[in-house]
Parts: structure tokens; C-alpha cells; sequence
């Protein structure tokens, strides 16, 4: 007969470890192990914690989830808000977001519900998730500052965090980047590479961080005692976008760099660029803004500026479990730093 699988493991005369049985093995209280159970963080130091799973492998014990969800009346799931863009199978950055994510509320024992909407009300779906109590907390990306999910969130009492920043009046549950900053070291690069003169290519609308991209270029160049003309400058979707650097790199006197407000407005340019015949990194550098894997796929590869995915969900999930767990905490919002990814486009 083959041996049962971890997870239906029994301890002792035939019964299943509880978690009287991990504290036992551990050395520690009942409560303890249920700290860590319920990641409070905390209470225990790192050896306990290490101890308590260690104990936990090797009785192959398993935490109840259903009965955890009813004792604390709580879902153990987070729910993602994905729309738009977001959900195009050629947008890399937000399915890099989403494995991150996903991965972090796992190690936090909570599970990502992905939801999305069909018609012109957000809200509905929202308001829907929160009167079945589906989720526990909500996460929210492509944030419009003045943002209506979170004030629908605010005005209800339910825990959430954004990636993207949040209007003052607003819980400021957010974790972000300076795109201005971001944006000043990569200019220096391609300066002391020798180029001179610039054009700049960014998504289309009015997101604050396509345009502060923009305005961390002018404010870098103008360190170097450089500018940008304006008739170098084009925000559109990528057939706009095309149509734009066929016609710029054609000029009689092309510009030898553009930056791009993202990565995947860097690869349209990458290919434009190819197909007119130049070779990227030698006749013309790009960069892009992202340093996700759209940038890795490129030939050459994309120097960009790396967005800390990883970092950003981390601090998401956490500040939605600060919430779920002590209710409002009135923490600041945060801003991580970004780093240049030199790759061979410049």
C-alpha cells in the first residue's frame, strides 16, 4: 500500500496533527503557533517561526482553512481589480504585477481573487464582491488619484492598498514610484554615451506617470544643458506610435535616442526601428520604463528603468493585512526606488 500524501498524514494512533501537536514539537505555546498561522509577525521571532514550520513539515500537519474563515469571519482572499490594458496578453508588466502578487499573498496564506468588469460601472462588481464579503481587502492599479474605487472603498470601511498614488483626502494606502527621480539617472546614461538629441514616445491619455516620465527627461537633459523640441514628443497607441517613429527616424537628421514612457512602448519602437533597417544600440538607442520581461525579450535586450515589482506587492499585501487585521492605520504613502537596467538597446 502506498504511504497517504503530506497532507493526510495522521499523528500518533491513527489521528491527524493538530496544533497542539506543532507546539508540542516546537516547544512553544498554542498560541504561538497561531500566530504564525496567521502571520502576526510580531509576536514571534524568526527562530519560532522556523521552529513552528519546521514542526509543521514533519507531523504533516495542515491548517484548516475553512474552519480559520469561520472562526474570523474572513474570506482569506484579496481581491485584484484588473481592466483596460491591463488585461492584453501582450501587457507584460501587469501579468509580471500579478505573478508577484500572487506569489506574496501566498506566502501570507491569503489567495488573489482577479476580477474585472464588462460594462461602464466599475462599481457594480465592487459593491457586489463587498455585500457577499468575497474578499477581505481589495488591490487597485492604475490608480486616477481622485480615484473612485477607493473612495467607494473609503466611504465603506474596507481595507484596500493601491500601487499608484491616492488624492490627500483619500486613506493614503498606496505604495509607489518617482518617476520624475527615476527617470534622471537614465539620461545621465545616455548623455555620457554621447547622444545629443532626444524624442520621447509614451502611452496614450494622461496617466501622471506617462507625464512624469516625460518631465523627468526635460529635467534631466536641462542638468546637461539640453532639450527636447517639441515635434519629438508623440503620445498614441502603438499605430500612432508607429506612424510617428517611421516618420521620425526618416528625417534627414533623426534624433539618436528615444525614451519611452514603458516597455512596451519601447518594443514598438525597437521594431519600427528594425524594420526600417537600423540596428538598435548602434544607430539609435531606446529605453523604456518598466525592466520587466517585454524588455528581456527584445533584441537587444531593453536598458530601462527597473520598477521593484516585487517589493510593490510585498508592501500591497502587507498594508492590506495591517488593515484587515487593526483596521485603519493612517500610514503614509510609500515611495520605492527604481534602478537603471543597462541593457544592449543603449
Amino acid at each position: 500500500m502506498s504511504s497517504p500524501p503530506p497532507s493526510s498524514r495522521v499523528h500518533g494512533q491513527g489521528r491527524r496533527a493538530s496544533i497542539v501537536d506543532v507546539a508540542t514539537t516546537a516547544g512553544v505555546s498554542r498560541q504561538t503557533v497561531s500566530n504564525v498561522l496567521n502571520g502576526r509577525r510580531e509576536y514571534y521571532s524568526q527562530d519560532t517561526h522556523d521552529r513552528v514550520l519546521d514542526a509543521m513539515a514533519s507531523l504533516g500537519y495542515q491548517p484548516n482553512r475553512a474552519a480559520q474563515s469561520l472562526r474570523s469571519r474572513r474570506s482569506m482572499q484579496i481581491g485584484y481589480h484588473m481592466f483596460g490594458q491591463q488585461l492584453d496578453s501582450v501587457n507584460g508588466f501587469f501579468l509580471h504585477f500579478l505573478q508577484a502578487l500572487v506569489k506574496q499573498a501566498a506566502q501570507d496564506d491569503y489567495q488573489v481573487l482577479v476580477f474585472t468588469h464588462h460594462d461602464d460601472d466599475p462599481m457594480r462588481v465592487f459593491k457586489e464582491l463587498i455585500a457577499r464579503r468575497s474578499v477581505d481587502a481589495f488591490i487597485l492599479t492604475d490608480s486616477a488619484v481622485d480615484d473612485p474605487r477607493a473612495r467607494l472603498l473609503a466611504a465603506d470601511g474596507i481595507p484596500f492598498a493601491s500601487m499608484g498614488r491616492l488624492a490627500p483626502d483619500l486613506p493614503q494606502q498606496w505604495v509607489d514610484v518617482d518617476n520624475v527621480v527615476g527617470m534622471l539617472p537614465l539620461v545621465d546614461h545616455l548623455v555620457a554615451a554621447g547622444h545629443r538629441s532626444f524624442a520621447y514616445v509614451g502611452a496614450p491619455g494622461s496617466d501622471y506617470w506617462t507625464l512624469e516620465r516625460f518631465d523627468g527627461l526635460v529635467k534631466g537633459l536641462a542638468a546637461h544643458d539640453l532639450s527636447i523640441p517639441a515635434a519629438n514628443v508623440h503620445y498614441g497607441d502603438d499605430a500612432s506610435n508607429r506612424a510617428f517613429i517611421r516618420r521620425l527616424l526618416r528625417r534627414k537628421q533623426p534624433p539618436r535616442a528615444v525614451v519611452c514612457s514603458s516597455d512596451a512602448v519601447a518594443a514598438v519602437v525597437v521594431n519600427m526601428a528594425h524594420a526600417l533597417g537600423l540596428v538598435v544600440g548602434r544607430d539609435l538607442a531606446v529605453t523604456g520604463f518598466d525592466g520587466g520581461a517585454i524588455g528581456m525579450l527584445t533584441e537587444p535586450t531593453l536598458t530601462s528603468v527597473r520598477i521593484p515589482v516585487e517589493q510593490i506587492a510585498r508592501e500591497l499585501v502587507h498594508r492590506c493585512r495591517r488593515e484587515i487585521e487593526t483596521g485603519p492605520t493612517g500610514d503614509p504613502g510609500l515611495v520605492v526606488p527604481t534602478q537603471v537596467l543597462l541593457g544592449g538597446s543603449a
